[in-house]
């Protein structure tokens, strides 16, 4: 098969359920072939041009000026998007990348698919950097060749095509393209690949791109198998909670702990944690409770209590022991401090007695009144209902003076009444604390 066919038949007929094609189109050999290729051979879908401008070379505006005179001779609309990269988390390579992304995937509409001339020398190469960075087989398994994207997919579909085909290609049909000599640039770990490592391995195994992409390939269905097995633990040792139940889970090897973790914090929607993360994740399985153990890594934190993991966004910190806010008795919503949510009473409650309402958090040596007389420490009685660790830190606790009136949703003074004019009033506390059920 010449290059022009391999190129063409890997475009048709694309993936199904197709409104728009919508290239990214750099201005570089690859994707001006690409475009080139959709436009005359592709499935007979509209097609559109998405530029984007990082504007950290010299000649980024004559880069898109020449992508916008080629889609014009190709009849394609463009659209041109500037954007700023950030490098303060991260490389330049990683922070661009992640910069054009974010930016592409707001003009895929439902439907839509992003298409990119990403080869097999591209999957070969990632592959190479994943395993220097020693990434696991999910790592290693590179890009997919169709995948969601934003609203819509990301469809690759040369990811089987040489680079050296999409040469002859473009070469064939007297194309003309710019040189971003930043893609051999040696400073950038890509870049060094490209310029000093490849033509070295291509020297010494010539099917080398082939042969990577192809155990980019066997990375990728052994991902999918474990995925599916982690499913299948996931089912076996998850509670109706969302929460995961901890001597289930530790009667699984550890490496599938290691991917029911993994599959349980992606379907909560929280951060990818790495391999250091899931195992100080898998030795909170053996922690003592009362400590409090929990495991925080970006955005998310993993705890522990009552036998179960609970996973969910970085809590702000409790209020201090003892904090004391004054709530006034006209006002029916109080806000409470970061992470503690909001208190509110029914409209129109009038207190019968000479006090305000007050919030009191974690009060240490605070009594709940029973009925009949004598008390019981509200800490002990929390422990009784288990209500965890981090809820029960920021747990507002009502009181009028020194007396404590209710605990929200949980307890309340068995002579409520007589401090609102014979009627127990109702107390609604908002918050969004994972595992307060009970509350």
């Amino acid at each position: 098969m010449n290059a022009q066919t391999q190129l063409t038949a890997a475009l048709t007929p694309g993936p199904p359920n197709t409104s728009a094609l919508v290239v990214a189109y750099s201005g570089g050999r690859d994707s001006t072939a690409l475009l080139y290729a959709l436009a005359h051979s592709g499935p007979a879908i509209a097609i559109r041009a998405v530029h984007i401008c990082h504007r950290l070379e010299t000649a980024a505006e004559a880069w898109a000026e020449h992508c916008r005179r080629c889609c014009e001779a190709l009849g394609i609309d463009f659209v041109r998007r500037d954007i700023q990269v950030d490098t303060r988390r991260g490389g330049l390579e990683a922070a661009a990348r992640a910069a054009r992304y974010a930016e592409l995937r707001r003009w895929i509409g439902p439907n839509e698919v992003l298409v990119t001339a990403h080869h097999a020398d591209d999957q070969a190469e990632t592959f190479l950097l994943q395993a220097l960075r020693g990434a696991g087989v999910a790592g290693l398994a590179g890009m997919p060749a169709l995948a969601a994207f934003g609203a819509g997919r990301l469809w690759r579909p040369w990811l089987d095509v040489p680079r050296a085909a999409i040469t002859a290609y473009a070469q064939a049909h007297g194309l003309e393209w710019v040189e971003d000599e930043t893609n051999r640039d040696s400073r950038r770990a890509r870049g060094y690949l490209r310029s000093e490592v490849w033509p070295a391995l291509i020297a010494q195994w010539p099917a080398a791109a082939e042969t990577l992409s192809r155990s980019a390939g066997w990375a990728a269905q052994a991902t999918e198998a474990i995925a599916a097995l982690a499913e299948v633990d996931r089912a076996a040792v998850g509670n109706e909670d969302a929460t995961l139940a901890i001597p289930a889970l530790s009667e699984l090897s550890f490496p599938r702990q290691s991917e029911v973790l993994r599959w349980w914090l992606a379907e909560q929607g929280r951060d990818r944690p790495g391999h250091r993360h899931v195992a100080e994740i898998r030795r909170l399985l053996g922690a003592r409770e009362h400590a409090g153990p929990r495991v925080a890594f970006a955005s998310t934190e993993v705890r522990r209590f009552d036998g179960r993991l609970f996973a969910m966004a970085r809590l702000p910190a409790a209020p201090a022991p003892g904090t004391v806010i004054e709530w006034p008795i006209g006002c029916a919503s109080l806000a409470l401090p970061p992470g503690c949510g909001r208190i509110a009473i029914e409209p129109n409650t009038q207190l019968e007695r000479p006090h305000d309402l007050r919030i009191v958090f974690n009060e240490p040596g605070a009594r709940m009144a029973r009925a009949g007389g004598g008390s019981t420490p509200v800490s002990e009685w929390l422990r009784g209902a288990r209500v965890p660790t981090w809820v029960r830190q920021r747990l507002p606790r009502i009181q009028a003076g020194d007396t404590l009136l209710a605990v929200p949703g949980t307890w309340r003074h068995p002579e409520i009444a007589q401090w609102f004019g014979g009627r127990a009033p109702r107390f609604e506390w908002e918050h969004d604390l994972p595992g307060a059920r009970q509350i």
